[in-house]
């Protein structure tokens, strides 16, 4: 019976061909995208799991939000909190560590490479207990400064992973090298970790004493905090403690106080948030709680993840449907062999059977095809999601399995209604009638399928060019200075060298001026610190606070990045006051400071020119009367998915760790060059690490990138998909209205009245499948503009939303106007004449 249900199924497969491959193709295609995407899924998804006693760690996030300001959020947390909270959460807390991450040239005779160090609490390894391939964790932390790498760090600079009691030599910490013996190995981290910490140092707190906002602080957040709860702590109730503590016995109160001002009856953790995330949600879930400072390895996003889930299963089915629809309006013509089977003896279950088979048969060689797309396009897949996704089907049995399942479930339910539609004709009825009869139900579900097809592609269709256009918005919008023709560098290990590198850079051929900053646009390091108003403002007293970003910025560049003061000047050497120079609560240090408009309006300026002259305190770095000097208009320092923020800008030598380099050479390589060799003379132990600022300017903006370029493919094939059915619908239609035409034609109407007649019907239901699809997708992208502060209007979306609908119609006119002037320019006389 199975061979004769096999034997039947390819012969219906080979003599309806066309309708064959359409499904064959379709379903391809569907299977393709859903495994790709299930591929995509199953790469963001079991993070951390892997971690012995993964369920027990959490890590300490921190949020704070005050008056006036945007909420500050990171996934960091101050030095000082992991004693505080584990001491006072004793009962609950088994142990904990932080995570200091700090780049380091790191040295092997001639050999140097641009590493991230993670200083770590010697705890680190009763948190996370990571297989040793070398050494032990008992021994491996026995003194500070003990070093543990990874067996691909191991290889990287010795060739082997036997290198316990071999040593490394980084560079620099106040101009300070430091060797660090090799105490232990451990294996790689899979891929599917949060983190990858090649070189794990034990920190000596002594090196950190001239950099307190690292450890000494309840503040500055530069460290990651995890905790591992003991056995049985739920996490809410490790939350709950740690919201006692900031409340009650936590200096967060007072320096509110002083702050903010309250009355002391308003909770602390209404202005400072610290939240504990467990693990194994880290990657896809913390996301939100980041800002603008991210993570140790790049982060997952749940809502893409279960995004791109609903498109897969949407995706899939649209070609289900395609499946559907082609095998009911076949129905018709196979009316004739059902009633013969039953006439035969053939019980209504075997009639379903073997409709049900030829099903699972097409999607079983459908699958094949899709294997076979996915293995080819699987490197532009990874390539153009930024992520390494393997595909080893051969040898993943569970893979290969699930696989079958899907097919076989693809399969049952595509083919389910066919089967008992189809199964249910009574033989008497279709032989009686000399034809297949197909009722008015049946048509109206296929025309709600077709509704349901096309609303689905249009959906994704404005989706896709919503998150174009925004994208594209992103990175042409105005963010106030010029960033083309520039590159920067990380100057911090040039120590005091930087002025002599400067110069040597300005004799490079190309090469316009040289600048340095704290920080370059699009580095956004949430530098957060209090200045305090000497004078009165109309709208405030003296002596007010106001919490500010600040940036420490070199003579130049303003003038470097086009930016102009709208009141006041730049800084200048012409001026000896405007530098900070080294200060104490004996020695107070005079200089200046410029604001940005959002600082003057926060001060209760009315204009820019007001605030020229004014009085700031300061003594995050040590005891600071900054002048105002000059007002700049806001500019986009970040992303312009955030706010612009209050700003000052100080001459502070201390703190400019970067350069710009603006270049006019149209020989960017042989720039590059130079760079280098003018960078390995000035620094030999470091290596230099060049990136263009339009890069870094771009790199903001990845992950609505990847997703425009998901949604345009997987939205073009959703349309690819139902163009397809609806070719075939077109074709069917147009082969069972043979006679009409013919009839038509005889009775006088012309081509151009059957083309209009036959395109007109497919065009209703694409009509209608926009009205379902605009309401749909306005919502769905208004509720996605929200994440960015500056966006598109969202009454720009309403034209998007016609050129799709207009699109789609064309696109439906193109499929079935083919079919349409096929059949009108037909002779009547073959359509009439007698079977």
């Amino acid at each position: 019976m199975f061979t004769h249900y096999c034997i039947s199924a390819w012969r219906n497969i080979v003599k309806n061909g066309l309708f064959s491959l359409i499904n064959i193709f379709g379903l391809a295609v569907g299977l393709a995208s859903c495994i790709l995407i299930l591929l995509f899924v199953k790469a963001e998804s079991g993070f951390d799991s892997w971690v012995p006693q993964a369920d027990r760690i959490v890590r300490l996030h921190t949020a704070y939000t005050f008056p006036d300001q945007p909420e500050f959020l990171t996934v960091r947390s101050a030095g000082k909190m992991k004693d505080a909270i584990e001491n006072y959460a004793s009962n609950q807390v088994e142990t904990a560590t932080r995570i200091a991450p700090i780049h380091f040239a790191v040295n092997r005779d001639k050999d140097a490479f641009a590493e991230q160090i993670m200083f770590v609490d010697p705890s680190f390894f009763n948190v996370f207990d990571l297989p040793f391939v070398q050494g032990d964790r008992a021994r491996s932390f026995s003194k500070p400064m003990d070093l543990v790498v990874t067996e691909r760090t191991a290889i990287k600079y010795f060739g082997r992973t036997d290198v316990v009691g071999e040593t490394l030599t980084i560079c620099c910490l106040e101009d300070q090298t430091y060797s660090l013996a090799i105490t232990g190995v451990i294996k790689d981290f899979p891929d599917n970790s949060h983190f990858n910490l090649d070189f794990i140092v034990q920190i000596q707190p002594e090196l950190f004493a001239k950099y307190p906002g690292i450890l000494d602080t309840y503040t500055s957040v530069n460290v990651y905090t995890y905790f591992k709860l003991l056995p049985n702590v739920a996490i809410d109730a490790f939350q709950e403690r740690i919201y006692q503590w900031v409340n009650n016995e936590s200096p967060f109160s007072q320096m509110l106080v002083e702050y903010v001002g309250t009355d002391g009856k308003a909770k602390a953790t209404d202005n400072v948030k610290h939240r504990v995330m467990a693990l194994k949600n880290l990657h896809l879930d913390a996301k939100p709680y980041s800002g603008t400072m991210g993570d140790l390895s790049p982060m997952g996003d749940r809502k893409m993840i279960n995004t791109f889930s609903v498109v897969a299963l949407l995706v899939m089915v649209i070609a289900c449907i395609n499946f559907m629809n082609l095998a009911t309006a076949k129905s018709s013509q196979r009316a004739k062999e059902v009633a013969m089977r039953k006439v035969l003896g053939a019980s209504r279950l075997q009639v379903a059977t073997q409709f049900l088979s030829e099903a699972i048969a097409l999607v079983f060689i459908s699958l094949l095809f899709a294997l076979a797309a996915v293995e080819l396009l699987l490197p532009l897949y990874s390539d153009a999601i930024g992520r390494d996704i393997q595909f080893s089907l051969l040898g993943n049995p569970l893979l290969l399995l699930g696989f079958v399942v899907l097919a076989l479930v693809i399969g049952v339910g595509a083919g389910a209604y066919p089967a008992v539609y189809l199964s249910r004709y009574i033989p008497g009825d279709i032989l009686k009638s000399s034809k297949g009869a197909e009722s008015g139900s049946t048509a109206k579900v296929r025309s709600a399928l077709v509704v349901f097809q096309f609303s689905t592609s249009i959906c994704l269709l404005i989706c896709t060019a919503v998150i174009f256009s925004q994208t594209v918005y992103s990175n042409n919008v105005d963010v106030g200075y010029g960033y083309k023709n520039k590159l920067v560098l990380n100057i911090d290990a040039a120590g005091e060298n930087k002025e002599s590198l400067r110069e040597q850079l300005l004799q490079i051929q190309g090469v316009a001026n040289v600048v340095f900053s704290s920080e370059v646009p699009s580095q956004d390091n949430e530098n957060n610190t209090t200045f305090k108003l000497m004078e009165p403002t109309e709208t405030g007293g003296p002596g007010q606070i106001q919490l500010l970003n600040h940036h420490a910025m070199g003579y130049g560049f303003f003038e470097a990045y086009n930016i102009q003061p709208i009141a006041g000047r730049l800084f200048s050497e012409e001026y000896g006051s405007d530098v900070m120079l080294n200060s104490d609560a004996d020695n107070p240090n005079s200089a200046s400071v410029i604001l940005n408009e959002s600082a003057v309006k926060k001060y209760g300026f009315k204009s820019a020119e007001q605030a020229i002259g004014n009085v700031l305190h300061v003594e995050s770095w040590g005891n600071h009367y900054l002048t105002v000097v000059g007002v700049i208009p806001d500019i986009y320092f970040r992303s312009i998915k955030f706010s612009v923020r209050p700003t000052a800008y100080t001459l502070n030598p201390n703190r400019l760790r970067w350069a710009t380099v603006s270049y006019t050479n149209t020989n960017v390589p042989q720039l590059v060059t130079a760079i280098e060799k003018v960078w390995a003379s000035t620094v030999p132990m470091q290596p230099v690490h060049i990136t263009f600022l339009n890069e870094m300017m771009a790199a903001q903006y990845k992950s609505e990138q990847i997703q425009a370029k998901l949604f345009s493919t997987f939205s073009f094939l959703a349309i690819l998909i139902a163009c397809l059915g609806l070719y075939g619908l077109a074709a069917f239609t147009a082969e069972r209205r043979a006679k009409e035409i013919g009839i038509r034609k005889v009775m006088g109407a012309g081509v151009r009245d059957i083309i209009i007649l036959l395109v007109w019907q497919f065009s209703r239901p694409v009509l209608l499948a926009n009205l379902i699809a605009w309401p749909i997708a306005i919502y769905a992208m208004a509720n996605w503009l929200q994440g960015f502060t500056y966006r598109l209007e969202l009454y720009w979306v309403l034209p998007i939303c016609v050129v799709a609908g207009i699109l789609s119609l064309k696109v439906a006119w193109l499929t079935v106007g083919g079919n349409a002037a096929k059949v009108a320019n037909a002779n009547p006389i073959k359509a009439l004449r007698c079977e």
